[in-house]
């Protein structure tokens, strides 16, 4: 199961980088709407397209955003 190993906020909080324990990460971007919102990449930093991956490390996002209550 992957988890957030830190989170980076950039530009005042308008844009959002978590690390993943694998050395995966997930940019947030919260002004965005819901699909162009987050965009996922793996280790060697290519994108992630498989809406599997993509669910997995999105659901990772989620449990770190309620565990420290980032909205």
């Amino acid at each position: 199961m992957a988890m957030v190993s830190s989170c980076e906020y950039l530009e005042n909080g308008a844009k959002r980088i978590y690390r993943l324990n694998d050395g995966s990460q997930v940019k947030e971007r919260p002004a965005l709407p819901g699909k162009s919102r987050f965009e996922f990449y793996d280790a060697r930093g290519n994108r992630i397209y498989k809406a599997s991956a993509q669910q997995a490390m999105k659901q990772a996002v989620e449990r770190h955003k309620k565990l420290w209550r980032v909205s």
